[in-house]
């Protein structure tokens, strides 16, 4: 996708600093309370079934985004880019998927570290199989979300390269662009309702997705 590298470089520049100055109010725990009331709200209103069927669907939409998932999509969809790119600087530039990918992942590994914002409670966990059964706060830290993170960073570089394959045929784009704005906001809301991430894990994830994604863009 063709965009003006200086529209791109000040819009992840502002996107950055807006991810630093948010990450800095929920250390310092500020959004306690909304975090907790989103979830309340979500898990209240979401259709519930005795067999557990529902947390099941939530659970598989998330798994699209998981580490493993998303690595093996992003090393696809690179070797894709790189058969389909003509010239040797577009394939060059190929190379920046993995390597925004990786980006990502490590600034999620230091949010993690750094941030200290406690996952949500166990109590919270709509579907707590993999976890020990205890009923204090989970000390496991969960800022940002890297599911978040992951489906947006996905969504952007699989849709613009799709667009661009879609040529000029509207249609086809706007599918493209609704299917994947519908999975970060499925896996968004996933992720809050089984009690895994609270509300501002998510934004945070959502700033660190963006900010990877368009660091690719400017080369699709």
């Amino acid at each position: 996708m063709n965009l003006n590298r200086r529209t791109i470089v000040i819009f992840v520049s502002i996107l950055l600093i807006l991810f630093y100055g948010f990450s800095r109010e929920v250390k310092k725990g500020k959004f306690k309370n909304i975090d907790f009331a989103v979830t309340v709200k979500i898990q209240d209103r979401m259709p519930s079934s005795e067999s557990g069927r529902i947390d099941e669907f939530w659970e598989d939409i998330g798994f699209f985004a998981s580490p493993m998932v998303s690595t093996v999509f992003v090393m696809a969809l690179s070797v894709w880019s790189f058969i389909k790119a003509k010239g040797f600087k577009k394939k060059i530039a190929v190379f920046l998927i993995p390597l925004a990918f990786g980006l990502l992942t490590l600034a999620e590994v230091y949010g993690k570290n750094v941030v200290h914002h406690p996952a949500p409670p166990f109590f919270m966990l709509k579907n707590p199989t993999t976890i020990f059964p205890k009923y204090y706060v989970n000390e496991q830290y969960s800022y940002p979300s890297g599911h978040a993170a992951r489906a947006v960073f996905v969504a952007i570089v699989a849709s613009s390269v799709m667009l661009q394959a879609s040529g000029k045929n509207k249609r086809k784009k706007q599918i493209i662009l609704l299917v994947a704005l519908a999975y970060v906001v499925l896996v968004s809301l996933g992720k809050i309702y089984l009690g895994q991430h609270w509300l501002s894990d998510v934004i945070g994830g959502m700033l660190l997705g963006v900010v990877s994604g368009l660091l690719i863009m400017v080369k699709l």
